[in-house]
C-alpha cells in the first residue's frame, strides 16, 4: 500500500517574504527545489513564460510558444499592476539583460534561473542591470515546513521518528512520490537506485555554462565534502590527489566554495573554538549519493540489497543530526556552530551573538546503552551553556534516565516534533494563507 502524498501542498515560509518584495525579483537556486511551483501556485502571476532549451518561449496564458520579439513587446507594455514571470530566463542570453535595462520599470517582473551564470553575469560589477532586481535564493524546503504538511495526515500512522526521517527526505519535493509504508532505509534505497543519474544531474545543470574542467572541480568538491572532507585544507588535498587542481592550495578553491554556498548547494558552519569553517551539503540526499558513490562506487556497479542497507544505515544518523541541528537553529533564531577537538565533540552548538545558548547531542539509534549515556553527559558538561539537550530516537529506560544530570533536558521524537511545530511564527504564516 503506497502512501499518496503528492496531493499535499507544502506551504513554505519563503512565500511570505516573496510577497512582501515589491521591486523586480530574481529567484535562483538548484533545479527541483520548488521555485516554479511556489511562484505559480502562491503568487498566481498574470503572465508566465518558460524559455525552452532551443530558446523558444512558452506562454502559459496563450498556451503556445511565442517569439522573442513578442516577449519583448509584452515586457515593454507592462502596467503598474502586472506580475510577469520568465522561467529559465538565462537561456535568452546576455542581450536579454541589455533589453531589460531599456524598458520602463513598471509592475513586477520575476526572473527564475537555475545555473551558475547568474553569479558571473547577473551580479557582476559590469552587469547592465546590477541592482535592478531583489535577490531571492531558493534552496530546499525547510524541514519544519515539510513536517507541518505531513503531520496532520500521518502522525497517527507513523512513528514520530519515521515522520521526522520522511520530512528530511521530503525537503526534496520530487522524492515524495516514493514514500510508502516501508522503512525509511527501504524508501531511501529505492530513491537512490532509481536516481543514480537524476541526483547528480539536478546539480550538474547548474554548471552547464562552465568549461568541463571547472565542472569537474565543482563535482570534486561535492564528492570531497560528502566523504567528510569538511574544511578547506582537506578539500584542497582531496582535489589535488585526484589531479583536479594543479597545486594543493586551499585559497584556490574559495571561489568555487563561494558559488556552491551562494546557490544553496553547500552550507558552511563556523568552528566555535577555531577560526575555520566546516562545509556540508544542503541536500542530505545529495550528500548520501555522493558519499555512497565516492566510497562504494554505487553508480558504477551492481550493489546488493544488504550493501545498500549497510551504506544507508551508517550515514542516516549523521544526516538526521545535521538536519535537526539546522531546523532547531532556524526555529529558535540562533546560529549553528561546530565544536570539534581532540578532547570532546558535540553534535551541535546554537549561539546568539557568538554566545553559546544551546548545546545538542543527537543519538539516532534504537537503544542507548550505559556507555552512550556516559559519553553524552561527558560531552555536554564540557560546554558552558544556558541549555543542554539530548535528543533521542526512542524513549530511554528509567534507569538510564536516572543517570542523566537534571540540567540536561532529554527530548524524544514526539516532543521534538512539538518543539519544531510550536511558537507564534506559524500564526503569521496562516494569516498569509
Amino acid at each position: 500500500m503506497v502512501i499518496i502524498l503528492m496531493v499535499i501542498i507544502v506551504y513554505r515560509k519563503e512565500v511570505v517574504k516573496l510577497k512582501h518584495i515589491k521591486k523586480w525579483c530574481l529567484i535562483y537556486g538548484r533545479r527541483k527545489t520548488g521555485k516554479t511551483f511556489m511562484v505559480q501556485h502562491f503568487l498566481k502571476p498574470k503572465k508566465y513564460f518558460f524559455v525552452n532549451r532551443d530558446r523558444s518561449i512558452y506562454s502559459q496564458e496563450l498556451n503556445h510558444t511565442i517569439s522573442y520579439e513578442t516577449l519583448q513587446a509584452l515586457l515593454s507594455e507592462v502596467d503598474e499592476t502586472a506580475l510577469l514571470v520568465i522561467d529559465e530566463f538565462h537561456r535568452l542570453g546576455t542581450e536579454f539583460l541589455d533589453f531589460i535595462q531599456r524598458i520602463p520599470k513598471r509592475g513586477k517582473i520575476i526572473l527564475i534561473s537555475s545555473t551558475l551564470m547568474i553569479s558571473k553575469v547577473f551580479f557582476h560589477a559590469k552587469s547592465p542591470i546590477l541592482g535592478y532586481f531583489a535577490e531571492f535564493p531558493v534552496s530546499l524546503i525547510d524541514l519544519e515546513d515539510v513536517l507541518r504538511a505531513l503531520h496532520p495526515h500521518f502522525s497517527e500512522r507513523l512513528s514520530a521518528a519515521k515522520l521526522i526521517e520522511l520530512a528530511i527526505i521530503g525537503r526534496e519535493p520530487w522524492t515524495i512520490e516514493y514514500f510508502s509504508k516501508n522503512t525509511t532505509i527501504d524508501i531511501i534505497k529505492t530513491i537512490l537506485k532509481h536516481s543514480l543519474r537524476t541526483i547528480p544531474a539536478l546539480i550538474g545543470e547548474i554548471f552547464m555554462e562552465e568549461e568541463r574542467s571547472l565542472s569537474q572541480i565543482y563535482e570534486g568538491i561535492l564528492r570531497a565534502v560528502a566523504a567528510n572532507k569538511r574544511i578547506t585544507t582537506e578539500i584542497s588535498s582531496h582535489l589535488y590527489s585526484r589531479g583536479l587542481i594543479k597545486k594543493d592550495d586551499p585559497s584556490s578553491i574559495q571561489p568555487y566554495l563561494h558559488n556552491l554556498c551562494q546557490l544553496g548547494i553547500l552550507k558552511r558552519i563556523k568552528d566555535q573554538l577555531r577560526n575555520r569553517f566546516y562545509y556540508y551539503h544542503v541536500s542530505s540526499l545529495s550528500e548520501l549519493f555522493y558519499y555512497a558513490d565516492e566510497k562504494y562506487a554505487i553508480s558504477e556497479r551492481r550493489v546488493s540489497e544488504s550493501e545498500w542497507d549497510r551504506i544507508i544505515s551508517e550515514k542516516l544518523p549523521r544526516i538526521v543530526e545535521k538536519e535537526l541541528r539546522e531546523a532547531l537553529a532556524l526555529k529558535m533564531g540562533l546560529e549553528e556552530r561546530i565544536i570539534q577537538n581532540t578532547k570532546f565533540e558535540v553534535d551541535g552548538l546554537l549561539v546568539k551573538f557568538k554566545k553559546p545558548e544551546i548545546v545538542l547531542e543527537i543519538k539516532w539509534k534504537n537503544k542507548l546503552n550505559h556507555k552512550d549515556i556516559n559519553n553524552v553527559v561527558k560531552n555536554l558538561e564540557q560546554v558552558d551553556c544556558r541549555k543542554k539537550i539530548l535528543i533521542t530516537k526512542n524513549e530511554i529506560s528509567p534507569k538510564a534516565h536516572a543517570s542523566i544530570p537534571p540540567d540536561i533536558e532529554v527530548v524524544t521524537t514526539n516532543n521534538l516534533i512539538k518543539m519544531l511545530l510550536s511558537f507564534e511564527e506559524h500564526n503569521s504564516i496562516e494569516k498569509e494563507k
